[in-house]
């Protein structure tokens, strides 16, 4: 007990200051978002997060529960011009980077991602209800630079229960339906995928079984 509120104390600083800054008054008192101690910050604009539904201490967790055998990095987390939106429970595992700028990046409830995940957000990203990450996972739905002058953004969507394992990629325009599972290694380059509970897997990754199901 006395070590976790040593925890706590160590962590309050960055805890504060990122609550105050990126919520509405009334929600930050509560400082629903925890914030790890070594977390770096980039931009936060102003009222830049949105936390739909009740607010509850420390529901929100920047930085926490990875798998110890995995390496350990900082956190790093920034907002120019677009929003992060929470919509329940959150986990981001240690070495989370997280760049958004001008687009949204939506989590449904009960979100949980390992350590070392990375999104970069220009446009959109939206995660269901009860996405589960492994770790060392990227989800860009941008390419950084244009090529023959076609789209360099595009949307992504990943929706309810669905399982993405350890060191895989996910590419702008990707949907990835209910219940779905991507397997190691992968990398998702603009799938499209209309069935529910799939098994995709491979560069670039197709449908490997159908009506497969998984649980936590």
């Amino acid at each position: 007990m006395m070590k976790e509120c040593l925890k706590y104390i160590i962590d309050l600083p960055k805890t504060v200051y990122f609550n105050y800054r990126c919520l509405p008054k009334n929600q930050a008192v509560k400082l629903p978002v925890r914030v790890r101690y070594n977390t770096k910050f980039g931009i936060l604009d102003k009222n830049s997060v949105v936390i739909n539904g009740d607010c509850a201490r420390s529901m929100i967790t920047l930085g926490y529960r990875g798998g110890k055998f995995v390496n350990e990095h900082k956190g790093y987390i920034s907002i120019s011009n677009g929003k992060i939106i929470f919509n329940g429970k959150c986990n981001l595992g240690e070495g989370f980077g997280i760049s958004v700028e001008s687009g949204e990046l939506s989590f449904g409830n009960n979100f949980y991602a390992n350590r070392n995940l990375l999104i970069e957000c220009q446009e959109k990203i939206i995660f269901g209800k009860d996405v589960l990450i492994g770790w060392n996972v990227s989800i860009r739905d941008t390419d950084g630079h244009s090529v023959n002058r076609q789209p360099f953004v595009e949307a992504i969507e990943i929706k309810d229960h669905v399982w993405i394992s350890s060191d895989v990629t996910v590419l702008k325009g990707s949907c990835i339906t209910d219940g779905s599972i991507i397997a190691c290694n992968s990398t998702v380059c603009g799938i499209k995928m209309k069935d529910k509970n799939c098994l995709i897997g491979g560069t670039p990754a197709k449908i490997i079984k159908k009506n497969v199901e998984w649980t936590e």
